[in-house]
């Protein structure tokens, strides 16, 4: 559970990469959203993506996080974003079976600003310092003007840095095909590379996640690319709870006109996990 949260997020204006038009976009969701939806969110991260949670250990381990906001008076603001994270470890930890799933809502002046999905399954299967993995993702982005996005991939990673305290380095590529049906009449099919860097570390009770994605278009790299990072600050208050602090950004190079190519969110909370070590 997630307490006592602060978000800041924050968009550039640039122009429409597709040459759609913005008249094209309902009315009621073309402009840009005055807060932006926490970390995890499918249109901040979509990339949101890949291991952008804790997927480690042995047997069942489960997470949640839920924040709202209300206001009234000058502006009337409504927001409301959850996000559940569980990871299913055995054959003695070989094997494992990451879910992640997040959802945002959010209105100002009785008007649509965020509605934001995201369902993630990563399985994945390690022996010594490589890894497989396959890639499942289903989402939507009111904030990126997308109705549907589906993504489907497989590929490998290898373990850069290990040592005992569980800190680590590694990389991963994917090869991922992307189907995305925009509000407007544009549907794009894309087969995109995806290379990621991932890192943790902790001293004591303090831990340091950061995470890095790269994903060009395989027909069109240049010009057809996403990126997505996050990083994130926890500090442990007890055995199960935490306070922490993240920051994420992503930039499409594609988007829809009425939407930013780019989004940043800054969050910070009170977290709370269960399950396995």
């Amino acid at each position: 559970m997630l307490v006592g949260t602060r978000t800041v997020g924050h968009a550039q204006t640039v122009p429409d990469s597709t040459s759609r038009s913005a008249a094209a976009v309902p009315a009621d969701t073309a402009a840009a959203p005055v807060v932006a939806p926490t970390a995890g969110a499918a249109g901040s991260v979509p990339a949101t993506e890949f291991e952008t949670y804790n997927a480690s250990g042995r047997g069942l381990r489960y997470t949640a996080a839920l924040t709202g906001l209300y206001t009234t008076g000058t502006v009337e603001r409504v927001f409301f974003t959850t996000s559940h994270t569980a990871n299913f470890a055995f054959r003695g930890g070989r094997w494992r079976l990451p879910v992640g799933a997040n959802f945002s809502y959010g209105r100002q002046d009785a008007r649509l600003r965020e509605r934001e999905g995201l369902l993630l399954l990563t399985p994945s299967y390690q022996r010594g310092r490589f890894r497989g993995y396959a890639l499942s993702e289903a989402g939507f982005s009111n904030l990126r003007a997308i109705e549907r996005r589906l993504v489907h991939g497989l590929g490998a990673g290898y373990d850069l840095y290990t040592d005992s305290l569980r800190n680590e380095i590694n990389v991963s590529y994917l090869l991922l095909y992307e189907d995305t049906r925009y509000l407007t009449d544009l549907h794009r099919q894309v087969l995109r590379h995806s290379a990621r860097v991932k890192s943790k570390f902790t001293w004591g009770v303090v831990a340091f996640n950061a995470l890095v994605f790269y994903q060009p278009s395989v027909r069109a790299p240049t010009t057809d690319y996403r990126i997505n990072g996050t990083a994130s600050l926890a500090v442990s208050l007890t055995q199960r709870l935490a306070f922490t602090t993240a920051y994420t950004y992503s930039y499409e190079s594609i988007s829809v006109a009425g939407r930013s190519p780019a989004n940043g969110n800054l969050s910070a909370g009170l977290a709370y996990a269960t399950g396995g070590k």
